[in-house]
């Protein structure tokens, strides 16, 4: 029975994360892609953590609702606390970026390499995916009523995290290995301009931050 439901719920994440949940991913994905990545490693850099903070967050989405799911719904009905801190973090993120992008590098007698390795705020990524994931969709609140009529607190676990792991399955496989293959090809063709666009993804992705905070975007 436990594995049926296992299977069940990893079913209803995958569905979940190859619809509209992976393309609702690419204002938040496509500009810290452009500005942070040209390979797929250091597109998984920023992928993995931002999909862990993804299950981490469908997790304890699961573990509050097998504990007090009256509590889960009123969370869920006010989102104004997570559209706020996902609002922000997406803003900061992007002010980083802009401003790593005017920083002034020293030469002293060594050359800037066309495509530079950037040094990834993986914490921030992981903050970003953690936000996004609260909303009060079909799947999720599927996932709740399971949680919530779960046997016991380690089922409920399982629970979040098969979840969790059917969701971000192909958004890793698309942003990871489609989508970065792309930019990077994207970015050496366009070589010339490379500074112009990390500080244009970095501007939209403060854009994306201010639509979050006014209620404008939300995942």
């Amino acid at each position: 029975m436990e594995s049926t439901a296992f299977l069940s719920i990893f079913i209803i994440g995958l569905s979940y994360g190859a619809t509209a949940c992976m393309f609702s991913c690419m204002p938040f994905l496509t500009p810290l892609l452009v500005s942070n990545s040209n390979s797929t490693k250091q597109a998984l850099g920023i992928i993995l953590p931002f999909s862990l903070g993804r299950i981490v967050s469908y997790t304890l989405l699961a573990i509050v609702a097998y504990l007090s799911s009256v509590w889960i719904k009123q969370l869920l009905n006010d989102k104004s606390l997570f559209g706020f801190i996902l609002g922000m973090s997406t803003f900061g993120m992007g002010a980083f970026l802009l401003y790593k992008s005017f920083k002034p590098i020293s030469s002293c007698g060594h050359t800037t390499p066309l495509i530079k390795k950037p040094k990834l705020n993986k914490f921030g990524f992981f903050a970003i995916g953690a936000t996004m994931s609260i909303n009060p969709c079909a799947p999720i609140m599927a996932l709740l009523a399971v949680a919530a009529n779960s046997n016991n607190i380690y089922n409920t676990i399982g629970l979040g995290l098969f979840f969790g792991l059917g969701a971000v399955m192909f958004s890793i496989l698309f942003y990871g290995f489609i989508v970065s293959k792309v930019i990077k090809g994207f970015m050496i063709q366009f070589s010339s301009y490379k500074l112009f666009i990390e500080r244009a993804a970095a501007l939209l992705l403060m854009i994306v931050g201010v639509l979050v905070l006014s209620g404008t975007l939300g995942h």
